[in-house]
């Protein structure tokens, strides 16, 4: 996908399966290990009160910087150029504010439009998707359940995932 590109993480993805019984966390994570070809550091095991879970929900400090200097730069470029864009079709309908002082307007759509871009490229670095799994990882583990935190790098292994997991007595949570 071309949004991916915004990313500096191999993983986008998060899912997590909460189970009340290790045994079941450690089948489940033995049946997606071997049904969706993944590799042992993408699966991750919470305990029950585990206190540093934080490392295993995004393990990926180096990326998640990589994430924000993409995402800023690359939606801070395409705010500007938006505004230009838009600044354009003003000028050539006649719009006065616009053509009685071309450079200063221009500058200004400039500016705003690249402040959007960044902002959104706030956005998409803070990840609201990953909150609901962040909480649900959070929620189990105060309650003394087990966690199973999977980290797919691909569509293909998000679905082999999904399709491992379906047949598992789980309570299942997946970010975007």
């Amino acid at each position: 996908m071309v949004w991916n590109v915004l990313f500096g993480e191999r993983s986008t993805t998060k899912i997590a399966a909460v189970f009340d019984t290790e045994q079941g966390a450690a089948t489940a994570a033995a049946a997606i290990h071997s049904n969706a070809h993944l590799q042992a550091a993408q699966i991750r095991l919470i305990k029950p009160y585990e206190k540093d879970y934080a490392k295993k929900i995004e393990p990926e400090p180096q990326g998640i910087v990589r994430t924000a200097l993409r995402a800023h730069l690359l939606l801070g470029v395409a705010g500007a150029v938006i505004a230009i864009v838009g600044w354009g079709l003003l000028y050539l309908i006649g719009i006065m504010a616009i053509t009685s002082t071309p450079l200063g307007s221009l500058a200004v759509f400039v500016f705003f439009g690249a402040i959007a871009g960044m902002l959104l490229g706030g956005l998409v670095t803070a990840r609201p998707d990953h909150q609901l799994v962040i909480q649900r990882v959070q929620t189990a583990t105060q309650e003394g359940r087990w966690s199973l935190l999977i980290h797919p790098r691909t569509p293909r292994q998000c679905d082999d995932v999904m399709a491992a997991l379906s047949g598992i007595d789980a309570e299942v949570t997946r970010s975007v």
